[in-house]
């Protein structure tokens, strides 16, 4: 099969390596001036030559790349294109206008550019309503590779992100934020102290207009997690008592993760 990324950053660059491995892929993006795939000069030449289609755009551009998409689709059928940005809001309501000769959904990939493979990794698929049909020539894609493939509507996949992806950026954008104030507090800090910047660093591995679109999008759960905190209702116990099967592996894979086992 014939797949064309549009966008070639990190996560275009994961997706380019890994179906390269099963199938023939093609690239067009603004940035890659080099690379070991085969290059498109406009995203028209290569919906003309994909057979399926990934838009790995930032948040704020992929509804323009689609909308570019839903105007080529009325002339060519036969094409399966998903996009993978964070947030499905928008986009959903654009995949609405795409002709029926064309199946469309949305993915999203739960995990970083960092991972090494598909294998073992979750994608979330988001169906159009009226179009469930459409995901499923993209689940079998992954299950080629893999790959855990979950379902899920477009409202409860973002009110979800907002909470396991918004909540841990903020958090450890306000902690980092907050340390900077203290000079040479690193030289109290323990395995907790380390445990914690560390993540709040690896945040930073994305962009800037990434964090601030998660932060911006996450608003109203961030509030609503402020409140709670600022309520102080904290029952640790019952905690230790909900997790307590976990919480001694968990300390193990705490000391793993910073090698000081």
């Amino acid at each position: 099969m014939r797949i064309g990324i549009i966008g070639y950053g990190k996560m275009g660059k994961l997706f380019a390596r890994e179906f390269s491995t099963r199938h023939e892929v093609g690239i067009y993006s603004n940035h890659a001036e080099k690379s070991e795939f085969k290059l498109f000069s406009s995203i028209e030449e290569l919906f003309k030559w994909a057979d399926l289609i990934v838009i790995a755009k930032s948040l704020e551009e992929t509804p323009k790349v689609l909308e570019e998409l839903a105007k080529l689709s009325e002339k060519i059928e036969g094409k399966v294109i998903f996009d993978i940005s964070t947030f499905k809001r928008d986009v959903i309501e654009i995949y609405k206008r795409f002709p029926e000769s064309v199946k469309v959904c949305s993915v999203h990939p739960m995990f970083g550019a960092g991972a090494k493979s598909f294998e073992g990794r979750r994608f979330i698929v988001i169906p159009v309503e009226g179009r469930e049909e459409d995901i499923n020539p993209v689940i079998n894609l992954f299950k080629e590779f893999k790959a855990e493939v979950f379902v899920a509507d477009a409202k409860t996949h973002d009110e979800m992100m907002k909470i396991v992806i918004g909540l841990p950026y903020f958090i450890g954008i306000s902690f980092l934020s907050f340390l900077s104030e203290f000079e040479g507090v690193e030289n109290f800090g323990g395995t907790s102290f380390e445990y914690l910047t560390t993540y709040a660093k690896a945040v930073l591995n994305d962009s800037p207009e990434f964090i601030d679109e998660v932060l911006e999008f996450s608003k109203d759960k961030i509030k609503e997690f402020l409140r709670f905190v600022e309520k102080g209702e904290f029952n640790v116990q019952e905690l230790r008592e909900k997790f307590e099967h976990e919480i001694e592996e968990s300390y193990k894979r705490f000391y793993i993760v910073l090698n000081k086992e």
